[in-house]
């Protein structure tokens, strides 16, 4: 698709019906496909936490095993997520996003093929292989057509899909269950088979919709471009991000690497909110079904958690002291389930987790998106992703070990709140040298 000339359009920065007018159109058309790739990007991802209830006990694996194969997947999205924002940034969303949920789509199916711990611990890092690449992107994506006062609320309505995903896969993932035997094929097979052929599905419908750049937005008037790109520009601007500056010069900025360890302690969090909870929900002594009806809870919470924190975040203009906030509000709440010795507050600390790690999910991100120039910016977004996912990769295993060593996940939930109560000093630190007073 070729670029549009620019519109000789003046239009005013404060034209309020303009900016309604062009804000809703680029919200209804890119909203509902980014979200759909994260709702079955997180499908995908967390199908293993319901497959493990079968799985584990056909493939004999302990906790720790299960810990490898989760936190695997987190170890190969890391390695290529700069590669793959490069890409984006070079050739566009369509390339990259559309190869990406093809690619995971056929990895999900694979691992219906499993036979013991080396062939999962395999097809989970293919799978974090294809997915490589794909929240830093649409991060990307959103900060090229969304202006600063706005970013909040759309990342948030993007991570709405998270909590979505899990609640989606709490209430189906056991009848799916429920076909175990059907065809000669285990139920936890079937998991794998049927959600992984949606994104086969959308990825090819990606290639014919996704457009790359508001400079090719066809479907804006040109009054409606022009006044996206300059409320784009002056955000550039208002926020004192350098152009023309080189990636490897901003990749090995201590501000990025900063905010990289800040994303760090979020994925520590986000990895630890959904894989292990049917599990200790199944020690209930609940039926499956029912396994299924709990679990969903907790990420019911956190989406609410999310919608009001971002949209206050947003109304009143606040992001580092709300990251603050919302990393200790996740805090809080896996230090609630580590010591909590009854279902009820199990259900309580998860639900307190939730709304912290989606609130700080949605609001954080806005901050390496406006800090940085629209030339470096994939490259720094790319290793603050990459430093996240490796945080991803490690806890499963601290957890899985410290579960198989000492019988509970007291310890394991402590060593993540631990690490969410830093993140929340490091966004104080960065703070205190983006803002000045």
């Amino acid at each position: 698709m070729t670029e549009l000339a620019l519109d000789k359009v003046t239009i005013s920065a404060t034209d309020p019906e303009t900016e309604r007018a062009t804000i809703r159109k680029v919200a209804g058309r890119l909203m509902w496909f980014v979200m759909a790739m994260y709702f079955l990007a997180i499908l995908d991802r967390g199908n293993i936490s319901f497959a493990a209830l079968q799985m584990n006990k056909e493939l004999g694996l302990n906790a720790e095993m299960f810990g490898i194969a989760v936190g695997i997947m987190y170890f190969t999205y890391a390695i290529f997520e700069i590669p793959s924002n490069l890409v984006l940034s070079k050739y566009g969303a369509r390339v990259t996003l559309t190869r990406i949920a093809i690619l995971w789509g056929f990895a999900t199916v694979l691992m219906a093929f499993t036979q013991g711990p080396l062939s999962l611990y395999t097809f989970r890092g293919f799978l974090g292989f294809a997915e490589s690449g794909l929240f830093p992107g649409v991060m990307l994506l959103l900060s090229m057509w969304f202006p600063f006062s706005y970013r909040a609320r759309y990342n948030a309505m993007f991570n709405y899909a998270v909590p979505i995903s899990y609640i989606f896969a709490s209430l189906i993932s056991g009848a799916i269950l429920e076909l175990n035997g059907t065809f000669g094929i285990s139920g936890w097979k079937w998991l794998f088979i049927l959600e992984g052929l949606p994104p086969v599905i959308l990825g090819i419908v990606g290639i014919f919709y996704l457009t790359d750049r508001p400079q090719q937005a066809t479907w804006l008037t040109a009054a409606q471009r022009s006044w996206l790109l300059g409320a784009l520009e002056r955000d550039a601007k208002a926020t004192g991000v350098v152009h023309g500056e080189s990636v490897l010069k901003t990749i090995t900025k201590p501000m990025v690497l900063l905010f990289g360890f800040c994303n760090f302690g979020l994925f520590c969090g986000l990895a630890s909110l959904f894989p292990w909870l049917p599990q200790i929900i199944k020690t209930f002594g609940l039926p499956v079904s029912q396994v299924g009806l709990v679990t969903a809870i907790p990420p019911i919470a956190g989406l609410i958690g999310m919608i009001v924190l971002s949209r206050h975040s947003d109304r009143i203009g606040e992001r580092f002291y709300y990251a603050v906030m919302t990393f200790v509000i996740a805090a809080l709440g896996f230090a609630i389930a580590a010591f909590a010795t009854t279902p009820v507050w199990i259900i309580i600390g998860f639900m307190v987790a939730n709304v912290g790690i989606y609130g700080t999910q949605a609001v954080f991100w806005t901050i390496p998106q406006s800090y940085m120039s629209r030339q470096s910016a994939p490259g720094a977004i790319g290793l603050v992703s990459t430093i996240g996912s490796i945080g991803g990769a490690t806890i499963p295993i601290v957890i899985g070990r410290a579960k198989d060593a000492s019988g509970s996940f007291t310890i394991g939930f402590l060593v993540v709140s631990g690490v969410l109560l830093f993140a929340a000093m490091l966004v104080l630190i960065a703070r205190s040298q983006l803002v000045k007073t």
